[in-house]
């Protein structure tokens, strides 16, 4: 019974209750004449108390029945609770499992992700490691020069310098046979390889300067070739056609001749011959004789050494072009497709050699700043906000870094800084414009716009080629350069704008990558090393003759540049040489760019000072160009710089004086 109802009894339990005490009273007084006074009155007290009794007793059961109803419902309430709590505790632990199993399936792929990446980087560093030692044999080959005989190598400078004296030859064992000739006066010759690369026993003739007829099977040329090998010594012969039976018709051309052994890394390589001088080779000096053998062998091991680092400069591009693959293949796929579309739209422009391989090489590395940036930026579904753009433009000057630390793809470096300027000058991250963008970069711009729209993003599908060229003639002139767009919008209507893969993989396998074509130059295929091993910069020995070589052809003024790195000193004593070399490369990359963006070059001047020189406009005084080392240092490290500017007939080494006077001065 519940309280309400308790409360609804309680008035008849009360009337029952009072009858029943009336209905005693009448009973004791119909009785009373056989009870005294004392007895009645007991009798009516124990009455009243018995009917107070059961009225505290009718009282304390309707309270039990009401706690005992109220701790019911209380136990049904908590027990609903219970229940729902439990229910809220196993769905959390499901989702807690189903999250458990998706973070594990999270991080098993990018584990693999990112084993990929990290093998594929291994591979990169291999590669930079194997350059390094290559480059650290050019230093020894560097050395080695010093010693050699000052007379000849101002021979064979000046013999490649000449405008005549080697016209047409630009192969090293070609210069080596001419400088050869040259020195002993000597008609014609002979350079002969060991290596017998035929099998058939007889030396190799690798090269011949002179002969009416192929000196390729000359008995003479052999027979005096193994006297050399047997002896170790110089053969002269004023005759030596007398003793052979079988001769050649090269062989009769032969009057006299001397034969010189040639080294490399002290082992017996060749030899060089040099037939008919007016009166024989009897009074040409034995220390000559031998000094050519070592020039030519040092000669040869660095046109060796040459080949060598041109290959590891293609595997470093093809390192980090697999980089970048492991990371996205699909965007491997695509890239190949354009290096193919590039070699098409190189030839269109004009292109040589080295500007197409430029190209190509731009277009397979242009995405490697996308390296070092968060994966999650680019699956992204939606429109980037303002700091996540920002972050991604970051990837054109992060590639300039990785690409720029091999100086002989500096152009590359170039070309993927400036591929997002606009022909408008609204693009990034220098706000170039027109003609100032690199051509290489202004032509990347396009063909990276072109794969972009073609292929699929996270954001749309891709569109068809002929899309793509309504899209790129629209911003012709805006974003894009008007001509290069023509040309290569032509070229895509003209064929189907599907590159076969096949045909794209040849592409990147074939690229020659004549990567030193332009380093050293001036000083032709003897020159040594002229690349300083810590910031990868070209050297003091190399500014000096670029200076000269400036000074010689170029009929625009030259700026100097040069940049002093105050806290080097204080840090190389309190962190360590180590903090130091990293302070240097840092400092290093900053002047490279901004010697990129200015048309110049970077140089390590000495130990704490770099160099640039930047061609200057007849308008110009070269002051915009300290503004610009100041903007780019701006975020440290902390550095003085000066600018001099080479005048017309000045020594370049009056001018590296004068800058290095006011650097000092502005101290």
């Amino acid at each position: 019974m519940d309280f309400h109802a308790a409360q609804r009894v309680e008035p008849v339990a009360a009337v029952v209750l009072v009858a029943a005490a009336v209905v005693l009273l009448l009973v004791v007084g119909a009785t009373a004449t056989s009870f005294d006074g004392a007895e009645i009155v007991g009798l009516i007290a124990l009455t009243l108390g018995a009917v107070l009794g059961l009225d505290a007793w009718r009282r304390s059961d309707v309270r039990t029945r009401e706690l005992g109803a109220a701790l019911r419902r209380t136990q049904v309430e908590a027990a609903r609770e219970v229940r729902e709590r439990e229910d809220a505790v196993r769905a959390a632990q499901r989702e807690l499992e189903m999250l458990a199993a998706d973070t594990a399936q999270q991080a098993e792929r990018q584990g693999e992700e990112r084993e990929r990446v990290q093998q594929a980087l291994r591979r990169a560093e291999e590669a930079a490691a194997r350059q390094r030692v290559l480059l650290r044999r050019f230093e020894l080959s560097r050395r080695a020069e010093r010693e050699w005989n000052r007379e000849l190598r101002g021979q064979l400078q000046r013999m490649y310098e000449s405008p005549r004296g080697l016209a047409g030859h630009d192969d090293v064992r070609a210069l080596v046979l001419h400088a050869a000739i040259q020195l002993v006066e000597a008609e014609k010759g002979i350079l002969l390889s060991r290596e017998d690369a035929d099998g058939d026993g007889a030396l190799d003739v690798v090269i011949a300067h002179g002969f009416a007829h192929d000196p390729q099977d000359s008995a003479v040329a052999q027979r005096f070739a193994h006297e050399v090998l047997a002896l170790d010594e110089i053969v002269r012969e004023d005759a030596p056609t007398n003793d052979v039976q079988a001769r050649s018709p090269a062989d009769e051309e032969i009057d006299a001749l001397v034969a010189i052994p040639v080294y490399m890394h002290d082992r017996f390589h060749g030899v060089i011959i040099c037939a008919n001088r007016p009166g024989g080779f009897e009074d040409v000096d034995d220390d000559v004789l031998l000094a050519l053998g070592d020039q030519a062998g040092a000669a040869l091991h660095h046109g060796q050494l040459r080949n060598e680092v041109r290959d590891a400069h293609h595997a470093a591009v093809r390192a980090l072009a697999e980089t970048m693959s492991a990371r996205d293949p699909e965007q491997h796929r695509e890239t190949v497709a354009l290096a193919a579309h590039a070699l098409t739209l190189a030839r269109d422009l004009g292109f040589d050699d080295w500007k197409r391989d430029v190209l190509i090489c731009a277009t397979l590395l242009r995405n490697v700043g996308y390296l070092a940036l968060p994966e999650r930026l680019f699956a992204l579904p939606g429109s980037l906000r303002p700091d996540e753009r920002a972050v991604i433009e970051l990837h054109p000057r992060l590639g300039f870094n990785i690409i720029g630390q091999v100086r002989a793809l500096r152009d590359v470096a170039t070309a993927v800084l400036y591929h997002h300027e606009r022909f408008d000058g609204a693009g990034y991250p220098a706000g170039l414009a027109g003609k100032d963008i690199p051509k290489a970069a202004r032509a990347l711009a396009v063909l990276e716009a072109y794969g972009a729209i073609t292929s699929d993003r996270p954001h749309r599908m891709k569109r068809s080629p002929e899309a793509a060229c309504v899209e790129l003639v629209a911003g012709a002139g805006t974003q894009f350069d008007p001509e290069i767009t023509q040309l290569f919008v032509e070229e895509i209507r003209r064929g189907s704008g599907v590159v076969d893969p096949g045909v794209a993989e040849a592409v990147v396998e074939a690229l020659p990558l004549e990567a030193l074509r332009h380093v050293g130059e001036a000083l032709g295929p003897l020159a040594a090393s002229s690349v300083d091993p810590l910031t990868l910069l070209a050297n003091q020995r190399a500014l000096a003759q670029d200076l000269r070589h400036a000074a010689a052809t170029s009929d625009k003024s030259v700026a100097i540049l040069l940049v002093q790195l105050e806290d080097l000193p204080q840090i190389n004593g309190t962190a360590g040489y180590e903090a130091g070399d990293r302070l240097i490369q840092v400092a290093a990359r900053n002047a490279q760019r901004m010697a990129a963006s200015y048309g110049g070059t970077a140089y390590r001047f000495s130990g704490r000072r770099l160099a640039i020189l930047a061609p200057l406009a007849d308008d110009e005084n070269g002051d915009h160009l300290l503004d610009a080392l100041r903007a780019e240092f701006a975020a440290g490290p902390l550095v003085r710089a000066t600018l001099s500017v080479l005048g017309q007939g000045e020594r370049t080494s009056d001018a590296l004086e004068r800058a290095r006077r006011s650097l000092v001065k502005a101290a």
